[in-house]
């Protein structure tokens, strides 16, 4: 019988970015995790709804002798300026961009270190990073999941799980697609590339960071040298 393949189990199954990654030759049995019903029409890899916890529980439990790769690209946010920003809008912000990734982190886990293997990978934004105007719940709840990925390395890689953190610059996603030419112009040129992001370059660091054992608790750039 053949070796199975790796499973990458997705979540933030409508995110552009992870459509248009892959759409592109991979070598992955992917999965993705959705809590809404539309994603089922998603082409790219197979997506499965979720109304709670119970569901991916599940399904860890059909693929326990599987190497997983957990892989995180859901994303929300909601620019507001401090002053007009209310504590339920950031807890909202931190829900959909950290909170809700640890209880998924937690039911892996135990998968992965019966296999003494496993990744989890967390997608980020480089501009997050930076923060901008407006930016307080989107650039804390980033910081917070950096924070909590290199926490992760240091309690589990030693056991073969690694956490990593790629951080994404710009590329041709709805959100950028709406800002004004004046914008999407300055953003440009803070970039070295003087561009926008290729999907190849997300799936190669997807690559590197699965094949790789010693690559742990790191910022993996991917963003065109955003400065």
């Amino acid at each position: 019988m053949s070796k199975k393949k790796i499973q990458i189990i997705l979540i933030g199954t409508g995110s552009k970015i992870a459509r248009e990654t892959f759409k592109l030759k991979n070598e992955y049995d992917i999965v993705g995790f959705s809590r809404f019903s539309k994603n089922k029409e998603i082409k790219e890899y197979k997506v499965k709804k979720y109304k709670n916890i119970h569901s991916i529980k599940n399904h860890l439990k059909k693929e326990k002798n599987r190497k997983i790769v957990l892989l995180f690209m859901e994303a929300s946010s909601k620019s507001k300026i401090i002053l007009n920003k209310n504590s339920r809008e950031l807890l909202n912000e931190m829900k959909s961009n950290f909170l809700n990734f640890h209880d998924i982190v937690k039911l892996a886990l135990p998968y992965m270190l019966k296999q003494s293997w496993g990744r989890i990978i967390f997608c980020g934004s480089s501009g997050a990073l930076k923060t901008d105007i407006g930016s307080s719940g989107y650039s804390a709840s980033k910081y917070a999941t950096l924070g909590y990925c290199k926490t992760l390395s240091k309690e589990y890689a030693r056991y073969g799980v690694t956490s990593n953190y790629l951080s994404l610059g710009l590329f041709n996603t709805s959100l950028y697609l709406k800002l004004s030419s004046k914008i999407k112009s300055e953003l440009i040129k803070s970039t070295d590339t003087r561009g926008t992001g290729d999907y190849e370059s997300i799936l190669n660091g997807i690559n590197f960071l699965v094949k790789s054992n010693y690559v742990t608790g790191s910022i993996i750039p991917i963003d065109g040298g955003f400065n």
